[in-house]
């Protein structure tokens, strides 16, 4: 057995070799085990070249045919609060929701611009649901976990929200970018993780309809109804310390909503919000409604953290319904 020092300096000397030969590998094999060639990303400031979900064309023909005299966006917070039936019947139109459970407001403002602008839709109101900072946190929800539900909203290019994208990134990132670009790390791990994960399943179930079925059920039973509840929810930690509405504002996609809301003389709602984004959009135009200390919001309608029981979700329904009655009229 090798010394205890001597161990550590073969050790080091590894992580060394590895450092330098691991990046002039890479090339070599993505050249060498060349696939098609990947599509440009519509966040080239986030991103290089990847395969993506394709664009969610038919969300536009669908608000078209429905009319919807209301649109919800947003994630669990609208899916855990509006009945969607309930407001039917309480306003007598068509409600169109537009959800997305784990989404942020990258996907907010794309839902909005390349769905329902883009459809030429005219609803009376457009509520977006969100908690807390995350309306100016263009950065929430980009992980590549959730890039995915992004696609679903993004066209080919979306230059600016790169452009507000861009101004949130650090030079950590940028670096990683760079390094990227010149040595396809990400392209190897695009073309390797599939075979990886996917080994597993193989080694168990040799059918491809059982593998296809397993996985199924699995991406179903770790869904969000099937999520372990917690008392914060999704609420991210320590975000509220470092919230800054004034400095964060004009680099989030929120300047971006209002302005091309505006123009398609569409009414939007913002749902809960904080007092100082209170005026600035209402300056703007659009309406609020702050949850903050409403007495018929009673503790035993929530389920976990900001999250509603379904069973509650009528009465939040009708209470949202009379407290923005003049707007649902």
């Amino acid at each position: 057995m090798l010394p205890s020092r001597a161990h550590a300096a073969a050790g080091l000397s590894a992580l060394i070799l590895i450092t330098l030969v691991v990046p002039a590998v890479i090339p070599i094999a993505n050249a060498r085990h060349a696939a098609l060639p990947l599509p440009p990303t519509y966040l080239p400031a986030l991103e290089g070249p990847r395969e993506r979900a394709p664009f969610a064309q038919d969300r536009i023909p669908d608000l078209r045919r429905l009319q919807p005299g209301y649109v919800v966006i947003g994630d669990s917070m609208a899916g855990t609060r509006l009945d969607e039936r309930r407001l039917v019947e309480l306003t007598g139109v068509p409600v169109a929701p537009l959800l997305q459970a784990g989404s942020g407001p990258a996907f907010w403002y794309l839902a909005l611009k390349n769905w329902v602008i883009a459809s030429g839709i005219k609803p009376r109101m457009v509520l977006i649901f969100f908690r807390d900072a995350n309306l100016t946190d263009v950065m929430f929800r980009l992980d590549q976990q959730f890039r995915w539900a992004l696609d679903l909203a993004a066209l080919d290019r979306e230059d600016e929200l790169n452009a507000v994208i861009a101004r949130r990134l650090g030079l950590l990132h940028r670096v990683h970018r760079l390094v990227d670009s010149i040595v396809g790390t990400e392209q190897a791990r695009q073309r390797i993780e599939p075979a990886v994960t996917a080994w597993p399943v193989e080694v168990m179930m040799p059918s491809r309809r059982r593998q296809s079925e397993f996985v199924t059920q699995m991406n179903d039973r770790l869904g969000l109804d099937h999520v372990r509840k917690m008392e914060a929810a999704d609420i991210q930690a320590g975000e509220d310390a470092s919230f800054d509405f004034a400095r964060d504002v004009e680099d989030s996609v929120l300047p971006l909503m209002l302005r091309d809301a505006s123009r398609a003389g569409l009414t939007i709602c913002f749902v809960p919000i904080r007092r100082a984004l209170r005026s600035y959009v209402t300056a703007r135009q659009a309406l609020f409604h702050d949850d903050t200390g409403d007495p018929a919001l009673t503790i035993d309608m929530y389920e976990d953290g900001d999250h509603l029981a379904r069973h509650a979700r009528g009465r939040y329904t009708e209470n949202l319904y009379n407290r923005l009655r003049p707007h649902f009229q």
